[in-house]
């Protein structure tokens, strides 16, 4: 597997979690801290990503944020500064933090060339009783039985996340337990 193929997943897993809780943010500036913390926690998104550890999570995260793949519009303070890490001779991942105030967005022209595949895969689809689909991965569910995890991807389909915090919900709670923010049912 080569560098960009976790670079363009993790940029395509950042497109379908903003659709689908942040969709104002595909088109403004958000921080580097956001994605690290509340849009694409290690935690939540560690099997969608594909990357086994938090250290393969944050040097991905680091290759993205220093232009890799030319997905996001990041500054020259960012871009430089991660760039000249990733080329030592061992990056230190936690490095990542120390830009968690530096604003990055998604590069319009990177949006529109996710094309029609692209946009399939980077759509959120929400699960309904008709399509019966994965809200994470869009894989078909199986009819007539309870689904709690997607056979596709694994995901858990009986919790939500919390669109302030990120922290998981049961598929009933009305607000965060993390943070108290309300949540729609």
């Amino acid at each position: 597997m080569t560098t960009t193929e976790p670079v363009e997943r993790m940029f395509r897993v950042l497109v379908r979690a903003l659709r689908s809780r942040q969709p104002a943010l595909l088109t403004s500036a958000f921080s580097v801290g956001d994605i690290h913390q509340q849009i694409l926690p290690y935690r939540h998104f560690r099997r969608e990503l594909g990357l086994e550890t938090n250290q393969e999570y944050e040097l991905t995260l680091m290759r993205l944020l220093s232009g890799a793949g030319g997905y996001l519009d990041v500054d020259e303070r960012l871009r430089d500064g991660l760039g000249a890490e990733l080329s030592s001779g061992s990056p230190e991942p936690s490095r990542v933090r120390d830009f968690a105030e530096a604003q990055v967005s998604i590069r319009p022209s990177a949006l529109a060339d996710l094309g029609e595949n692209g946009a399939n895969a980077a759509a959120a689809p929400t699960p309904s009783t008709s399509e019966s689909r994965c809200r994470y991965c869009a894989g078909a569910l199986p009819q007539g039985r309870t689904v709690n995890f997607c056979p596709s991807c694994g995901q858990n389909l009986q919790v939500r996340h919390c669109p302030a915090c990120g922290a998981e919900l049961e598929a009933d709670w009305q607000f965060c337990v993390a943070c108290g923010k309300g949540v729609q049912a």
